[in-house]
């Protein structure tokens, strides 16, 4: 071979040897680049809160509470719209879940400066009154007329914000539902 062939040949097995490392390196780069600049937003399925730090209720006052999931609620000391509202919400989400239901309970839980009693709330309705202080103070940690997912071994899972707007309510009642049909799919205890 001549030294122009030679000279050419050369030419053309560096440019494919820089485009073949191109073709794997050019990917990692952008994909190094869309980390770094916060462009790229993590798959979260979730639509509550998860509770960090985790909230794990005492083994004795969990064997007092139904013995499955549970939408739970803190009893405030009066029980005013926003805690209607949040009363009215779980338990239309427990019949909501349909033939899931005897996995779930709905409760309120409260202590000694709770309102003793539930409010007047639809016939069908079945949300259960705990009187638990220890339990009432863990939660006091989340937010004020917030629903809960509290699993069968005593896990506070997730929790969504309450408000005295009844729409606003349904609206994350929703999302507990979606979030709880997920748990109980993929759970194997409760």
């Amino acid at each position: 071979m001549n030294s122009p062939d030679v000279k050419k040949l050369k030419q053309r097995n560096r440019r494919v040897l820089i485009t073949i490392a191109l073709v794997f390196v050019l990917p990692l780069l952008a994909a190094k680049l869309v980390l770094s600049l916060g462009w790229y937003e993590t798959g979260v399925s979730q639509k509550g809160h998860l509770v960090d730090p985790p909230i794990v209720l005492a083994e004795n006052d969990n064997a007092l509470l139904p013995n499955t999931w549970r939408i739970a609620y803190r009893m405030p000391a009066e029980c005013a719209e926003a805690c209607e509202n949040a009363l009215y919400v779980s338990g239309q989400i427990f019949h909501a879940l349909g033939r899931q239901q005897n996995r779930v309970s709905a409760v309120a839980i409260g202590d000694e400066n709770s309102a003793s009693e539930l409010p007047a709330l639809p016939a069908d309705n079945t949300v259960s009154l705990h009187i638990l202080p220890y339990v009432a103070s863990q939660l006091a940690e989340l937010p004020e007329h917030s629903l809960m997912i509290i699993d069968p071994v005593g896990n506070v899972v997730m929790w969504y914000p309450g408000s005295s707007d009844r729409q606003e309510v349904v609206m994350r009642g929703r999302d507990l539902l979606s979030d709880l049909q997920k748990l109980l799919k993929l759970s194997r205890v409760g």
